[in-house]
C-alpha cells in the first residue's frame, strides 16, 4: 500500500505529464527518438526520488512513440523508427480523409 500512495501524489502526476508531452514533441520530430530523449534527460532525473524518475523517463518514452504516429500518417515520414510500418497504411488513410481511423 505504500508504493500507491507513492504514486497517487501530485507530483507523480505532474512528471506522467510533462513526460507524455515531451515525447510526443521530441516524436514528432523525424530523427528523434525516444531513447535520445531519455538519454538527453537522464542526468535531469539523478535529483529526482527514484519513483518519480522512473515515471519520468516511461512516460517520455511513450509519447515519444505516440508522436512519432503524427509524421507516420500525414507526412510519410516516421518519427521514431517503430513507426515504420504505420507509414504503410496510415498514410493512403490520411491521403483519403480517414486519418483517424
Amino acid at each position: 500500500m505504500t508504493g500507491l500512495a507513492l504514486v497517487f501524489q501530485p507530483m507523480p502526476f505532474f512528471y506522467c505529464l510533462l513526460g507524455v508531452v515531451l515525447g510526443i514533441a521530441v516524436g514528432a520530430i523525424p530523427g528523434l527518438t525516444g531513447a535520445m530523449l531519455i538519454a538527453l534527460t537522464l542526468p535531469l532525473t539523478f535529483y529526482m526520488p527514484p519513483t518519480h524518475a522512473v515515471i519520468l523517463l516511461v512516460a517520455m518514452y511513450v509519447g515519444a512513440v505516440t508522436g512519432g504516429l503524427i509524421t507516420a500518417t500525414l507526412l510519410r515520414m516516421p518519427g521514431t523508427p517503430s513507426n515504420v510500418m504505420t507509414t504503410f497504411d496510415g498514410y493512403p488513410m490520411a491521403k483519403s480523409g480517414r486519418p483517424g481511423r
